[in-house]
């Protein structure tokens, strides 16, 4: 219970926070934009965030039209502290890179390549609770229709 509020009060406080994919250090470099009211979180939530989102997800992609792939979806860091997000689906549906992750409050987006073509992919993080694991939820919008993804974080 204290858990699950501390998790929501972060992502409450998360929610003045345009990007995870940013670097936060101690004063904000030019390279990293922020959009105006930016409020750099305080490094207890900056670290739930990271913690939270971070690790491996898995689950199912699946179109308008039925058909459902199995999907792999991995959040790490790089050694600049940049936030890599790697999606690896089942065939037919070939993957490519992955871009410009976005996290405001419980919600994300990101840019998706797949089967060659750029997708505007939108999520909304669920918190565990006693009866369900951390868990994203969302759709990706292409050229040629919408897909859906409902993601759970693996334990362990």
């Amino acid at each position: 219970m204290i858990r699950r509020l501390a998790i929501t009060a972060c992502l409450l406080l998360a929610a003045a926070t345009p990007a995870l994919a940013q670097i936060h250090p101690g004063s904000h470099d030019g390279a990293y934009p922020h959009g105006p009211g930016h409020v750099r979180p305080d490094d207890a939530t900056h670290a739930l965030m990271h913690a939270l989102l971070h690790g491996n997800w898995t689950g199912t992609l699946s179109t308008q039209q039925g058909v459902s792939s199995g999907l792999d979806v991995s959040v790490t860091q790089d050694s600049q502290r940049h936030v890599i997000l790697t999606m690896r689906a089942e065939q037919p549906i070939q993957v490519g890179a992955a871009a410009n992750l976005i996290v405001n409050g419980d919600k994300l987006q990101w840019t998706q390549v797949l089967g060659g073509a750029s997708c505007k992919a939108t999520g909304v993080l669920s918190t565990h609770t006693p009866s369900a694991p951390d868990a994203i939820n969302g759709k990706m919008l292409c050229e040629d229709g919408e897909m859906t993804f409902s993601l759970r974080k693996k334990t362990g």
